[in-house]
């Protein structure tokens, strides 16, 4: 597997090396999709099962990627309405997110795993010939083909990101380091300690802050969520130098965070702690010595301590009422980002410099020398490494009414409230869009294991 692009493919589409740029994109994106499902071995316990009580069985996702494509494509008229398998089609196109696991417990027999990886193939054949024929227009319209291409590759970048989690859940029997894929970064850069970091807090001036993007022609891709604009005045504050690392995340398991319910204030905290949570982060593993270990997606390592913790936005939000601070607001990480690197365009450019893009099959320290840390000697180490929980409940970037996505009308909508969390920065998985930091608005519901990490803020 060649390193994997993280820049998004953008208008103008002009002429044919817009094409075959649009093909690199889509078949980097594919394989590496495939790469991470390559690494799980072919059994039903492995495809066939659940390892995460809200989640489906990995064999729905490695079919839901493709079947979008294929309903996408139908929709601008790319692909013929009896699409490549009508029965996989429409049944593998969504996916099942409930708020209670007995939702699933009724769910019909998933189909096999050869059966999926045929059809897989028939869309990938299927997906190359819409690319030889989707008219290249000046823009990218936002129900033209070229945007439908477009956002099946970003949504399968999203699932990547998505994936990687239940993957990693998997016990050590049913996976395996596939060929291509990232290893995590080397053990030798691990602190030898627990809570060798001492909560540091730098200064942050705030200002006048203005984020999103209109929806029309002239904008490159974007999800409904990010058109519309939002201004603000954000007040000075006080924002941690790095992420909580696993060491600064024991002290709050040893001090008994999990058992203190008065800590856990996001909606559905109960639940998570009932039936989902086992008392500790899932990107940790018990040892029969009372120790941990880090879960790594095909092997797990002894726990890197000034790695960033990933973990749950319940998980995120206890652990901040925990030490008495906050997490950022959207409107705080854009004043950060504008102070720091000078806003998006700025990141982008310097995109090479963080740990994004699969580069490295993990995490790595905060506050890694070799990181760009903005321009300011006691910079804040928050782009790369782990996604960054937001404390704002998923909404619209403004209070116009809301315009849905013309090929994705349930893409946000549905989701927007206090069962669902904001997500900003960039975790080492994110690719594309997913990696355009200060645009793409990520949200995840708020019981979701993700790469997604803990920065503190705090009044200054």
């Amino acid at each position: 597997m060649r390193a994997p692009s993280t820049r998004p493919i953008a208008g103008p589409f002009l002429g044919e090396d817009s094409r075959d740029r649009l093909a690199r994109s889509f078949t980097d994106g594919w394989n590496t999709y495939e790469t991470l499902f390559r690494g799980v071995l072919p059994s039903r316990e492995s495809f066939h099962t659940r390892v995460h009580p809200l989640r489906l069985p990995l064999v729905f996702y490695l079919a839901h990627t493709a079947a979008f494509y294929v309903q996408k494509l139908k929709l601008v008229g790319l692909v013929e309405e009896r699409g490549v398998v009508p029965e996989l089609d429409e049944r593998m196109e969504r996916g099942v997110s409930p708020e209670d696991p007995d939702e699933l417990a009724e769910l019909p027999a998933w189909p096999d795993l050869d059966t999926v990886w045929a059809y897989r193939k028939s869309v990938r054949d299927t997906v190359l010939g819409a690319i030889r024929n989707v008219p290249l227009g000046s823009t990218v319209e936002p129900e033209s083909p070229v945007r439908a291409l477009l956002m099946g590759i970003e949504h399968e970048n999203i699932h990547l990101h998505t994936s990687l989690p239940l993957v990693r859940l998997l016990p050590p029997r049913c996976k395996e380091h596939p060929a291509g894929w990232p290893a995590m970064v080397g053990e030798r850069e691990a602190a030898p300690t627990p809570g060798a970091r001492e909560l540091e807090f730098t200064r942050c001036p705030g200002g006048h802050v203005r984020f999103g993007g209109e929806q029309g022609a002239a904008t490159p891709f974007r999800w409904d969520n990010e058109w519309g604009l939002r201004e603000a005045e954000v007040d000075p504050f006080a924002v941690a130098r790095h992420p909580v690392t696993n060491g600064q995340f024991l002290e709050f398991l040893r001090a008994g965070g999990y058992q203190r319910r008065e800590l856990w204030t996001t909606h559905g905290a109960d639940l998570f702690l009932d039936q989902v949570s086992e008392g500790r982060p899932n990107s940790w593993v018990a040892t029969e010595a009372g120790t941990y270990r880090y879960r790594g997606t095909f092997e797990d390592i002894d726990l890197p301590w000034d790695w960033p913790v990933e973990v749950s936005r319940h998980e995120a939000v206890a652990y901040a009422n925990w030490v008495g601070a906050g997490l950022l607001s959207e409107e705080q990480f854009h004043a950060l980002l504008d102070q720091e690197f000078g806003g998006p365009a700025e990141v982008a450019y310097q995109l090479g410099k963080f740990n994004v893009g699969l580069r490295h099959g993990s995490p790595r320290p905060v506050l890694n020398p070799h990181a760009a840390l903005g321009r300011h000697g006691d910079g804040v180490d928050f782009v790369g490494n782990v996604a960054l929980w937001l404390d704002d409940d998923f909404r619209p970037l403004d209070d116009e009414p809301f315009h849905t996505d013309p090929l994705y009308p349930d893409f946000s909508q549905p989701w927007f409230g206090q069962e669902t969390g904001m997500l900003a920065g960039a975790s080492y998985a994110a690719r594309g869009h997913l990696a355009h930091v200060g645009v793409m608005r990520d949200f995840m519901q708020n019981h979701m294991d993700q790469l997604a990490g803990i920065l503190l803020t705090r009044s200054a």
